[in-house]
C-alpha cells in the first residue's frame, strides 16, 4: 500500500490523524454532503421565518410571546448549523489562495475595525503596533482577513473568563525575508489537553465552539507558505506569531512611511507588548 493510501495513525486520544489526502477525500464528500444539508435547512429557515411573521400577527398575549421564542430558538438552531457547515466547508475544502500584493497591515486594520463593536462590548482594549517597513506578502488577502479574524474572535471569547483589564495586542514586525505578525491577549492560558492538540479539528473547550477556527487557521498558514506558534503563560496569557515568507519589497512606499515608526517589544513569553 503506498503512503498516499496508508490508513492514518490513531493519535493519544485514539483519533486518527488526518493526512493531507484524507483531508482531500474529507473535502470531496464534504461537498456532496453540505449539498444535501443545505436545501432541506433552507426550506427549514424560509418556513421559520414565514411562522415568525405570522405570530407577529396573532394578538398580543401569552401564546404569541411562547410561540416568538420558540421560534427564535429554532432560528437560533438554524444559524448554528450553517455556522457549523461553513466552517467545515473551510476546513475541508479551502479555496486555493488568490495571492496578490499584501499589506498585512492594512489587512489587521480592516479586521480590527471590523470587530471593533463587538470587543467593545465585551469591554477588551485591542491595541495595534504596526511596523509600517514591513514588507508586501504574495497572499490571499480574503483569507489572510480570515487567519486573523478566527485568532481574534478566539482571543475575545477567552478574555471572557478574565474578570476586568481585558486586553488584546496585534503587532507586526519585518524581518529578512518574512513578515511577522503577533496577537496576545492576557487571559487565562491554555489547558494541557487544549495546548497539546490546538490546531487539530473539533479540538475545544468551549461549550458551544466547533473546534475548527485554529485548524482552518493552520490549513491557511500552511497554504501560504508560513509558520505558526503559540505561546500559553499564566502570567503573560496567550500569544499567536505567524510568519509569511516574502520576496516582495515594502508594502507602502517610503514617502508614506509616518515618523518616527511605532516601536515594539517582543516578551520573554512570545507575547507582542506596545513599548
Amino acid at each position: 500500500m503506498s503512503s498516499s493510501q496508508s490508513s492514518a495513525k490513531p493519535d493519544d486520544r485514539g483519533f486518527a490523524l488526518l493526512t493531507e489526502d484524507h483531508l482531500l477525500e474529507l473535502g470531496r464528500i464534504a461537498s456532496g454532503l453540505v449539498h444535501e444539508i443545505k436545501n432541506p435547512l433552507g426550506v427549514i429557515a424560509l418556513n421559520a421565518e414565514l411562522l415568525r411573521e405570522q405570530a407577529e400577527r396573532m394578538p398580543e398575549g401569552p401564546e404569541r410571546e411562547r410561540l416568538l421564542r420558540r421560534i427564535a430558538r429554532i432560528a437560533a438552531s438554524i444559524r448554528e448549523l450553517q455556522a457549523i457547515i461553513t466552517s467545515f466547508l473551510q476546513f475541508a475544502k479551502p479555496a486555493r489562495p488568490d495571492p496578490a500584493a499584501v499589506d498585512i497591515n492594512r489587512v489587521l486594520e480592516q479586521v480590527i475595525d471590523e470587530q471593533a463593536e463587538a470587543n467593545a462590548a465585551a469591554q477588551i482594549s485591542v491595541i495595534f503596533r504596526p511596523d509600517e517597513g514591513i514588507a508586501a506578502v504574495p497572499a490571499d488577502p480574503l483569507q489572510l482577513a480570515m487567519v486573523f479574524r478566527n485568532i481574534l474572535v478566539n482571543a475575545r471569547e477567552a478574555l471572557r473568563a478574565r474578570p476586568e483589564h481585558r486586553r488584546i495586542i496585534v503587532a507586526t514586525r519585518a524581518l529578512q525575508g518574512a513578515v511577522r505578525v503577533m496577537i496576545a491577549n492576557n487571559g487565562p492560558p491554555l489547558s494541557e489537553r487544549v495546548a497539546a492538540h490546538l490546531f487539530e479539528p473539533f479540538v475545544t473547550d468551549k461549550e458551544h465552539g466547533t473546534g475548527l477556527g485554529l485548524a482552518i487557521v493552520k490549513r491557511l498558514v500552511a497554504m501560504h507558505h508560513g509558520v505558526i506558534h503559540v505561546a500559553s503563560d499564566k502570567d503573560s496569557g496567550v500569544s499567536f506569531t505567524i510568519e509569511f515568507p516574502t520576496n516582495l519589497g515594502p508594502a507602502r512606499a517610503r514617502a508614506e512611511l509616518p515618523s518616527p515608526l511605532a516601536p515594539v517589544t517582543v516578551g520573554e513569553s512570545g507575547a507582542a507588548q506596545p513599548t
